[in-house]
């Protein structure tokens, strides 16, 4: 337990640092004020105490720090999990994370950055790495373990949101001819078609579509039905804590209801209310890897192009973008539209801004899906 003693006129204390070792520390105040010495040393004991607490008895490294933050993230079934444990293992700790917490500074930060650039990663890349290491070390200062968050960098130090390959995003797109085959070909499997359709008619992202379950398709909204999107797979959560809902397009709710009596050929019974609308064998939530190999094979058997630019392959992810950019050509309202894809994205105005769902289902049934779709 921390306690003061007399040195001189003046009053220290002693106290366990973050480490366990007994320290000792002056205080502001002399002989004859010892009510408020204890007070001063107990306060600063406390601050010790909850930085051992979070660091543990280990030396208080970025990497030390870095290990239990990530665990607690990882508790808390954050979607971005996985990227964050990639970039802060492969790009932070091999050159801080000997560093003390105590003894890390802005300079050290701007070496990073600046070595980053100068492996030639990809700006979004870099920006990305030092966004969690700003995000953690924040915690950081929230935990009392570091006494402000050196991530400040100068003007210019980060680089600009480019593409490492800039050809990539004007040939990440599809043709209607080409969704349409992706929706349409018996060449493809049912269960797959379906999770293109969901991607490319309701824009929703990869991990929406394996977390989706019967139960979450309104078929009872009009004038559309409606999607209630509010998982990730199956941690709970969408990839922005934001729960959507989303205008079934005519089209997609043709393809929901074969499906479903397909789904009873699939796997052998009756789908409930509670089961994936597109599972694996297993019953599972598809993973995001193993159906990006099968996108990129279904493209192949199709006889459709798979690179987009020089280091990447057209994806189901670009479905949703070209659902977003194709309703627009068609004539629907981004403003709108973006309610459906992105809530709650924008200005202060944007979070009280709530349209009708006739308006909203109004925007999607503007979108001419591909022909053939039965």
């Amino acid at each position: 337990m921390a306690s003061i003693y007399p040195r001189g006129t003046r009053l220290w204390g002693r106290l366990k640092d973050e480490r366990g070792k007994w320290v000792c520390k002056a205080t502001d105040y002399v002989v004859g004020q010892e009510a408020e010495a204890r007070r001063e040393i107990a306060a600063a004991q406390r601050i010790l105490d909850r930085k051992r607490a979070v660091l543990g008895d280990g030396a208080a490294t970025v990497e030390s720090y870095c290990t239990g933050w990530l665990e607690r993230r990882k508790l808390r079934n954050l979607v971005s999990y996985p990227d964050d444990v990639g970039r802060l293992q492969n790009h932070v700790l091999p050159r801080i994370g000997t560093v003390r917490l105590d003894e890390l500074r802005p300079h050290h930060i701007r070496d990073l950055v600046r070595a980053l650039v100068a492996t030639g990663m990809a700006a979004r890349t870099v920006r990305n790495t030092y966004g969690i290491l700003r995000t953690m070390l924040r915690d950081a200062y929230v935990d009392e373990v570091i006494p402000s968050n050196p991530c400040v960098l100068h003007r210019g130090e980060l680089p600009g949101k480019e593409d490492k390959d800039p050809e990539w995003r004007s040939q990440a797109t599809y043709t209607r001819h080409e969704v349409g085959l992706l929706l349409t070909s018996p060449l493809i499997p049912h269960q797959r078609r379906i999770q293109y359709a969901l991607k490319s008619l309701a824009g929703l992202r990869h991990g929406e579509v394996a977390g989706l379950r019967w139960r979450h398709w309104d078929e009872t909204a009009k004038p559309l039905t409606r999607l209630n999107v509010s998982t990730s797979y199956d941690r709970g959560r969408t990839k922005t804590g934001r729960p959507r809902e989303i205008p079934v397009h005519s089209a997609l709710a043709k393809m929901l209801r074969a499906w479903r009596v397909d789904w009873l050929r699939e796997y052998g019974r009756e789908p409930g209310p509670d089961d994936y609308v597109v599972p694996t064998w297993q019953m599972n939530p598809i993973d995001a890897a193993d159906a990006g190999h099968a996108f990129v094979y279904d493209l192949v058997q199709l006889g459709l192009r798979v690179k987009a630019g020089q280091k990447r392959n057209r994806g189901g992810h670009d479905l949703r973008a070209w659902f977003i950019t194709t309703a627009q050509e068609d004539g629907a309202h981004r403003d709108l539209l973006r309610v459906v894809t992105h809530p709650g994205k924008g200005d202060v105005v944007g979070g009280y801004t709530r349209p009708p769902w006739k308006a909203l289902c109004a925007e999607v049934a503007k979108l001419r899906a591909p022909k053939g779709i039965t």
